[in-house]
């Protein structure tokens, strides 16, 4: 006579009510079950964990597990939730909120909330089918852009990491800067103030450095001066052609 086996893992989409599994058990030599197949609380469990006592979660942690999203997907709408990103340098975050303009929740405040049966029904019959949020869509051509110093006039020149001072006094020499530079720098002397080629170009000429000082991955927008439409218009654009919207939104101007 025909066994059933309990299992108690209810991220399996074999998992079954009083802890009865649906399919045929395959256990490997490890003791692994190699039959086990994600449903949709695998994923609402990859947000829990993420969320840990948090109400955000690092952008590191969805890079090293990009299932995080599919999750944020369900999240959002199983729980009917706005979403949110903030960044701080190179640091970013993203957050589930209370509808669009509410406070960031936090797990326990989330899974308080009364869930979205029929959308739950829906998103769980759509996996169980083998369907997942976007695979309808062609993914998004992106690429990588290079660091670089960004005139007020919207020239971009090239800055590669490490070497934005020697970049810096190259655009001088080129574009006649350097009377200006000296006597603009023998002014500052003793003052305590920066003296450098790019200290110059941010403080004096209006450019902007799209760099990152920690070398570690992401792009910092440092200026001085209030960015002109010509730069703006850029850093949208250059942003966008890396797949970042929320970057480049944030120098959209009406």
């Amino acid at each position: 006579m025909a066994r059933k086996v309990k299992c108690k893992n209810t991220e399996c989409k074999h998992h079954c009510k009083n802890d009865y599994c649906d399919t045929t058990v395959n256990i490997n030599s490890g003791g692994r079950c190699e039959s086990f197949e994600k449903n949709i609380v695998y994923y609402f469990h990859l947000v829990w964990e993420a969320l840990a006592d948090k109400n955000f979660i690092d952008m590191v942690e969805i890079i090293r597990n990009p299932e995080i999203k599919i999750g944020l997907f369900y999240v959002m709408e199983c729980f009917n939730l706005g979403f949110a990103e903030m960044e701080w340098g190179t640091c970013r975050m993203v957050m589930l909120k209370d509808g669009k303009d509410g406070k960031p929740l936090n797990y326990e405040e989330i899974t308080s909330r009364e869930i979205d049966t029929d959308k739950l029904r829906k998103h769980m019959e759509n996996l169980n089918n083998g369907i997942l949020p976007g695979t309808d869509k062609k993914p998004k051509e992106v690429e990588e852009k290079e660091f670089g110093w960004l005139s007020p006039t919207g020239e971009f020149i090239e800055s590669p990491f490490g070497e934005h001072e020697e970049s810096a006094e190259e655009i001088c020499e080129k574009k006649g800067f350097e009377t200006e530079y000296r006597a603009w720098r023998k002014e500052n002397l003793g003052t305590g103030e920066m003296r450098l080629y790019r200290d110059f170009l941010a403080q004096v000429k209006g450019y902007c450095l799209i760099h990152n000082p920690s070398g570690t991955g992401g792009y910092i927008v440092t200026n001085i001066k209030e960015l002109t439409k010509k730069q703006r218009e850029f850093l949208f654009d250059y942003f966008m052609d890396m797949g970042d919207r929320f970057k480049a939104e944030q120098f959209w101007e009406e």
